[in-house]
């Protein structure tokens, strides 16, 4: 019979644990960086078609600068944050610094100068790409280090800067209602991020992450799924087919889709954050006896080993 408290004891230290270097501080990036840079990339792209915002474009700006100021405040000596311009071979934080020195002039720019603002999804999709890339290197974290950890924030930055637009369209466009390209661009933006999330889910859960972290994504899932996807896309639908409702649903759906996002980083990079831990192929043998079962506590197949 197995003596648990012994078990307990042999696993104390091993199982992963939830980091604390990031916290809700190193969050506010993932959440101002790709909500701002995901309403930069859409307002841009519409430029093509010859719709102009300023105000959107000085929106996305200002969640970017949020998000670089909640690195600010995080680091532990503010006076030494220029530093992170000097680790541009290796240092996916440096990239998205450059690209930063890039978009803010451009964006700027292009408040004054509109046709400048058909180039600003270049920049913008470059930052948010960096900051994908910021969590995929962490290779300590296992829900950080899946290669789906890509497109899910490429994704989820779609949607929420889509949403946002459409919470801003009274304001940003001459007409009270938005285009339809917003809302269409919103549905896709949604259905692309939800699946991605199931299959990043899924392989969590499969194994690829400790049992606390994918308990976090499993119990964050539904409501994610049902409160920042479909009731989003089932209200867009609604506002096209009641127009009487159509500036407040898509007001409304953007919200759920832009609130979706920001809860989703939060708890992969808060609550879903569980390190690798540690584990050995077997455990050593005693003298001339033969070498024991290998122990990885914190894992789906820790009770088989």
């Amino acid at each position: 019979m197995t003596n648990e408290p012994e078990v307990g004891m042999r696993h104390l230290g091993l199982a992963p644990w939830l980091q604390t270097a990031w916290d809700l501080r190193a969050a506010g990036n993932f959440v101002g960086g790709g909500s701002g840079t995901g309403l930069l990339i859409i307002t841009s792209l519409g430029a093509f078609g010859g719709l102009y915002s300023r105000g959107a474009i000085l929106v996305g700006l200002v969640l970017v600068g949020l998000g670089l100021f909640s690195v600010f405040l995080e680091i532990g000596r503010p006076l030494r944050a220029m530093n992170v311009l000097l680790g541009g071979k290796r240092s996916w934080m440096t990239r998205e610094a450059f690209v930063a020195a890039v978009l803010f002039p451009l964006g700027t720019a292009a408040l004054v100068y509109p046709d400048l603002a058909k180039l600003i999804w270049v920049p913008a999709l470059a930052y948010l790409y960096c900051q994908a890339r910021i969590l995929e290197a962490s290779k300590g974290i296992p829900t950080w280090r899946s290669p789906l950890i890509l497109p899910l924030i490429l994704t989820t930055g779609l949607a929420e800067g889509a949403g946002i637009l459409l919470v801003l369209a009274p304001m940003a466009f001459d007409s009270a209602t938005p285009p339809d390209w917003a809302a269409s661009a919103l549905i896709a933006a949604l259905a692309a991020r939800i699946f991605v999330w199931m299959t990043y889910r899924r392989r969590m859960v499969a194994g690829e992450a400790p049992v606390e972290a994918a308990a976090v994504l499993v119990a964050f899932s539904a409501p994610f799924t049902l409160g920042g996807n479909i009731i989003p896309v089932v209200m867009v639908i609604g506002a096209g087919l009641e127009p009487s409702i159509a500036v407040a649903a898509l007001a409304a759906a953007g919200l759920a889709a832009m609130a979706g996002g920001w809860m989703l980083k939060v708890t992969i990079v808060t609550k879903a954050a569980q390190n690798q831990g540690f584990a050995i192929k077997h455990s050593p043998a005693r003298g001339a006896g033969e070498p024991g079962p290998g122990i990885k506590p914190g894992w789906t197949d820790s009770s088989n080993t």
